[in-house]
C-alpha cells in the first residue's frame, strides 16, 4: 500500500485520539483517588494520585504502542524515505534498524557506553560516494553511594561512514574539542597493534579545535594538507566543533554529537504542516550532503 500525506494524517489522528482517550481515563482515576483520600491524609492523597499517574503512564505507553508505531512508520515512509530517495541513489532505508554497535566499537574510536540505541539506518550513494548513516544515542550508567542509578547521555546525534576507492595504510583521528566523552582516547590501533601518537599541525587554530592522533605522522601530514584542513575546520565550525573524523583504510567515520534525534515525527496533537515538515526533513538530510560537498569527497581527494 502506497503511503500518501492523507495516510500520515489518518495515522496521526488515530494515535492522538487513543492517547486522549487513555489520558482522560487516567485523569479521572487520579482525580477520584485524590478526592477520596484527601479527607483522611493530605500527603497520602497526593501519593496515591502520583502512583496512579506513574502506572497510568506505563499503561498508556503500552496501550498506544501499535497506533504510535503506525504513525511513526507512515510518517517516515512518506517524509523521510521519499525525500531521501529524491537525493540519493541505491537507497536502503530502515527506520527501526540502526548502526551495529560492534562496528563502532571495532573502529577503536568510539566508546559505546552502557546503553546503546540506534535507528534510521540509511545506506545510499551521493555523487558517487557510498555512505551509511544512522542516529545513535549512547548513555553511561552511574550508581551513587545510596545505590541510586542514573543514566548520563554522552552522545546523541549521528554517525556517518563514507567509503573511498583507496585504502589508507595508517589510521588518523581528529577529535573535536567539544565532541564529548564518547571519543575513545587512542592507545594502540586494535587492527594493526601500532601505537597512536598525538600530533600538532602548523595551524594553531586547527590545533585548538582538534585533538589529533595518528599511527604515522608523516602520512598524516601528507593527508592533512592546508586545503583539506581548511575544509575540515570550516565544516567543524558549522557544527560547533562537536565532530569526530576518523580515517581507517578506505573509510571515513564521522560522528556528529549535536544532541538531536533526526527524522522524528512531530507530536500528534496538531495537524502536520506538510510544507514545513518537508523543509525540516530537507535540512536534516543536508547534514549528510554537507560533509560530501564541503569536504569535496566526490572529487576523490584521496586518490593519487
Amino acid at each position: 500500500m502506497e503511503i500518501d500525506f492523507n495516510s500520515v494524517e489518518k495515522a496521526r489522528i488515530a494515535y492522538h485520539e487513543k492517547l486522549v482517550h487513555y489520558w482522560l481515563v487516567i485523569g479521572i482515576i487520579c482525580g477520584v483517588l485524590l478526592i477520596l483520600t484527601l479527607p483522611f491524609t493530605f500527603m497520602g492523597g497526593f501519593f496515591f494520585a502520583f502512583f496512579a499517574f506513574v502506572v497510568g503512564t506505563i499503561i498508556v505507553t503500552f496501550a498506544t504502542r501499535k497506533e504510535g508505531e503506525a504513525y511513526r512508520s507512515a510518517y517516515k515512509t512518506y517524509f523521510i524515505e521519499k525525500n531521501l530517495a529524491n537525493i540519493f541513489t541505491g537507497l536502503k532505508y530502515q527506520h527501526s534498524v540502526g548502526l551495529n554497535r560492534d562496528l563502532l566499537r571495532a573502529s577503536g574510536m568510539v566508546y559505546t557506553g552502557d546503553v546503546y540505541n540506534s535507528n534510521d539506518l540509511a545506506q545510499a550513494n551521493y555523487k558517487g560516494v557510498d555512505f551509511v548513516q544512522a542516529d545513535v544515542h549512547i548513555q553511561t550508567e552511574h550508581t551513587d553511594s545510596d545505590g541510586n542509578t542514573t543514566y548520563v547521555t554522552i552522545f546523541k546525534g549521528r554517525y556517518m561512514i563514507f567509503e573511498f576507492p583507496k585504502k589508507f595504510s595508517f589510521k588518523l583521528e581528529l577529535i573535536g574539542k567539544r565532541f564529548g566523552a564518547s571519543a575513545r582516547v587512542p592507545g594502540k590501533n586494535q587492527t594493526t597493534g601500532r601505537k597512536m601518537e598525538k600530533l600538532k599541525t602548523e595551524s594553531g587554530d586547527f590545533n585548538n579545535i582538534f585533538k589529533i592522533y595518528a599511527e604515522d605522522g608523516f602520512e598524516a601530514f601528507y593527508l592533512l594538507d592546508p586545503a583539506f584542513m581548511e575544509k575540515i575546520q570550516k565544516i567543524s565550525d558549522t557544527y560547533k566543533n562537536r565532530v569526530l573524523f576518523g580515517f581507517l583504510n578506505n573509510t571515513l567515520l564521522i560522528g556528529l554529537n549535536n544532541g538531536k534525534d533526526s527524522f522524528e515525527p512531530p507530536r500528534s496533537s496538531k495537524p502536520i504542516d506538510e510544507k514545513a515538515e518537508t523543509e525540516k526533513v530537507s535540512s536534516e538530510i543536508r547534514v549528510i550532503t554537507d560533509f560530501v560537498d564541503m569536504l569535496n569527497l566526490d572529487k576523490k581527494l584521496f586518490v593519487n
